[in-house]
């Protein structure tokens, strides 16, 4: 399965797991449905996106997105997503990725 611990419960009452993406070492949300198809989430266990092969200036956006999004609302969400987006071009710069 390869997630973290269970941290949470949707609303829907599947369960919300950190998951730390093997390429990227990026830690997430992730609800998992019966089926067993996972989705990134927020904490909440609402599905913000589904799982992608991602490079580290799309891992940045999306985590330093959804963080702004969640401490600042739309404006930080975007502020966040184009601040991730430089700092996983540069770690990829840095990592040959």
């Amino acid at each position: 399965m390869g997630y973290g611990p269970q941290v949470a419960i949707s609303h829907e009452g599947y369960p919300v797991y950190l998951y730390t993406d093997p390429h990227s070492q990026m830690t997430t949300y992730v609800v998992v449905l019966p089926d067993g198809r996972a989705f990134y989430s927020d904490a909440h266990g609402r599905i913000v996106a589904t799982p992608v092969e991602s490079d580290k200036q799309v891992a940045g956006a999306a985590l330093a997105g959804l963080a702004g999004l969640a401490l600042f609302g739309p404006v930080g969400g975007i502020v966040g997503a184009i601040v991730g987006a430089i700092v996983g071009n540069e770690l990829a710069k840095k990592g040959g990725a």
